[in-house]
């Protein structure tokens, strides 16, 4: 087959086979597959393993053991995967639309989380990586809660309207990213107090940091930003598209990958300064 000059084809399977076709300059970003899903929710790393990652729509979970460049579903379908977190080893959690649901296998299977939340829309979750059993969650009408039991019991932080959490270990404290009612904060003390961060300049859909806090990245209207000083100032990366949702490998902080409106998947491997096709 022969190929026009500038341009690279990508073949991936995410229940099906298809083709995409797009530029290969070097700062124009290139994507790996396309997911074909009907939303873009949540996108999640293997710790353990870069080339195994999770994506989380409304109808369920998507899996890639090759680094992104072929897509499968997994047990988990007709369920809201909003967020997607791995509290430890074959530990998982979703949280969604009423949905909160936990597998100790790896995904192969799902049940509900007891708890005592006031409501289960949950649009924003995040857990801590240094203690497993302790996260956070914005339940939609209710406010920002945190639990320190894995999600069988919650305790009440702020009653307002909460988004993008992430959270990450810096100085041998947890550092808990948020944006809240007065715009981008953080807490370094689990969620009672705040301060302000930086703005990264555009309206903000998902916010992701390296475990230990060396490199932030924000995903907003303009396309994906980083900050190395813990949101204090950012910069532009390579990718000028609106990303909805954004994973940063927690072995490598330089490993990012993203996934836009279309529901195209993308890969860096030098802090988002380029997005090469795959196999580059």
């Amino acid at each position: 087959m022969l190929l026009a000059a500038g341009l690279a084809v990508g073949i991936a399977l995410a229940g099906a086979a298809w083709w995409w076709i797009g530029s290969s300059g070097s700062d124009t970003p290139v994507a790996w597959a396309r997911l074909g899903t009907a939303d873009v929710h949540a996108l999640t790393f293997d710790p353990s393993d870069a080339d195994r990652l999770l994506f989380g729509h409304h109808d369920g979970l998507l899996a890639t053991t090759d680094g992104g460049r072929s897509w499968q579903p997994t047990a988990l379908t007709g369920s809201d995967a909003m967020n997607v977190a791995r509290l430890s080893g074959e530990r998982l959690q979703i949280a969604g639309h009423e949905v909160y649901l936990e597998s100790t296998d790896g995904g192969a299977t799902w049940a509900p989380v007891p708890n005592n939340l006031p409501g289960l829309d949950l649009h924003a979750f995040a857990v801590d990586p240094d203690d497993a059993d302790r996260a956070w969650a914005f339940a939609v009408g209710h406010g920002l809660f945190r639990t320190d039991n894995a999600g069988r019991d919650w305790e009440l932080l702020d009653p307002n309207n909460w988004g993008a959490l992430t959270a990450y270990r810096r100085g041998g404290v947890t550092v808990l990213a948020a944006i809240g009612p007065e715009g981008l904060v953080r807490s370094r003390d689990g969620g009672t107090t705040w301060e302000p961060m930086a703005y990264p300049g555009a309206p903000l859909a998902a916010m992701v940091a390296a475990p230990d806090g060396s490199v932030l990245y924000a995903a907003t209207a303009a396309g994906i930003r980083r900050s190395t000083d813990e949101g204090a100032t950012w910069s532009d990366t390579g990718f000028a598209i609106q990303a909805l949702a954004i994973a940063v490998a927690p072995s490598d902080p330089d490993v990012v990958a993203a996934v836009d409106q279309q529901t195209l998947f993308y890969r860096s491997s030098d802090g988002g300064m380029t997005w090469p096709p795959s196999g580059s």
